[in-house]
């Protein structure tokens, strides 16, 4: 009989509490998940910040290779222009003198030309039916490679270069002779033909003319 009233008596209502237990256990769990969550957009924001200046650093050194190739640009430019600029230089140093037959002819700045005095004289000139006695003063224009040379061949054949000249100014017409040909075109043709005769083709440059001033002799 004992043994039978022992049976009923179970701990059943004390095992509740533990059940209880396990459940309150069990809703706290879940916490630490929400946290994690709400820990991991702070961790991707720090990323994001961690590699803002790496970006930054970047775009500085494309500005700076593009600020770099501008300048050499830039001054690649003047060095083109200088090129072009010595080449005007070196046109210009060319001089335009025309010859005795005030064609224009090309001198070039290495060949210096020196001038020599050819006669110094007066010639008689009749064609205008008055005596008019001119006062010429001539002189030649050679590349000085030429100088010694032309030199030579006027004190060889100075009388024969006096006579041809003397010949030209007593034939020509007065009016050539200053009037109508303030530039004596005509005097200086001639004289550079005879001399290109006497002293050599090529050797004269051109005949120059500072005095030629006429006089009546017939009063």
């Amino acid at each position: 009989m004992a043994e039978k009233a022992e049976k009923p008596q179970k701990p059943e209502k004390a095992e509740k509490p533990e059940k209880a237990d396990k459940a309150e256990k069990g809703e706290k769990r879940p916490e630490p998940a929400a946290e994690k969550k709400a820990a991991a957009p702070e961790k991707s924001g720090g990323g994001f910040l961690t590699k803002t200046p790496v970006l930054i650093g970047g775009a500085m050194l494309i500005e700076a290779l593009v600020l770099i190739g501008g300048i050499r640009f830039v001054l690649g430019g003047p060095k083109n222009a200088s090129g072009a600029d010595l080449t005007v230089s070196t046109t210009s140093e060319t001089s335009h003198k025309p010859d005795a037959g005030g064609k224009g002819g090309t001198t070039s700045s290495g060949d210096a030309a020196v001038e020599l005095s050819l006669v110094e004289f007066k010639a008689m000139n009749r064609q205008s039916g008055r005596a008019l006695l001119y006062d010429v003063s001539i002189f030649v224009s050679v590349r000085s490679d030429h100088q010694e040379a032309v030199q030579q061949k006027i004190k060889d054949r100075e009388a024969l270069i006096k006579d041809r000249v003397r010949t030209i100014i007593a034939e020509m017409d007065p009016e050539k002779l200053g009037g109508s040909e303030p530039g004596l075109e005509t005097l200086r043709r001639q004289v550079k033909y005879q001399l290109d005769e006497i002293v050599g083709d090529g050797m004269i440059e051109e005949v120059l003319v500072p005095r030629c001033i006429p006089y009546r002799s017939d009063f």
